[in-house]
């Protein structure tokens, strides 16, 4: 059943989440800036709207796995600060989203930069 309620918990859950994530991570803000400068240059580039759009979705991955990251560090820290082999692995599996979904940002701006240049 739909509940005013509960969506503006959930909300105020997500913007605490954005919050801790900004606060917290040195990653997490580079990301976000660097979003928005590329959004800002797409604005002088003018590419087509469908590769603009793809290429927002490929922000929203972005800024999803790096949260994700934040999250999974964040309980990996709270269930132990002491190197721990599988913690360290999910660690870094973390990390590796996060580097996919950065090099597939960077693969569409690329694609955006040759179609204008062309």
């Amino acid at each position: 059943m739909f509940s005013p309620q509960r969506i503006f918990n959930a909300f105020s859950y997500s913007m605490k989440g954005y919050k801790s994530a900004w606060q917290t991570e040195a990653a997490f803000r580079d990301n976000v800036m660097m979003v928005a400068i590329t959004q800002l240059l797409c604005l002088l580039l003018q590419p087509h709207w469908q590769l603009w759009l793809f290429f927002g979705a490929c922000n929203a991955l972005l800024i999803m796995a790096e949260l994700l990251n934040t999250g999974l560090e964040y309980l990996a820290d709270h269930i132990s600060t002491d190197q721990h082999d599988l913690l360290g692995r999910a660690k870094d599996v973390g990390s590796a989203t996060v580097f996919t979904a950065l090099m597939f940002n960077g693969l569409a701006l690329l694609i955006i930069i040759w179609q204008s240049l062309t």
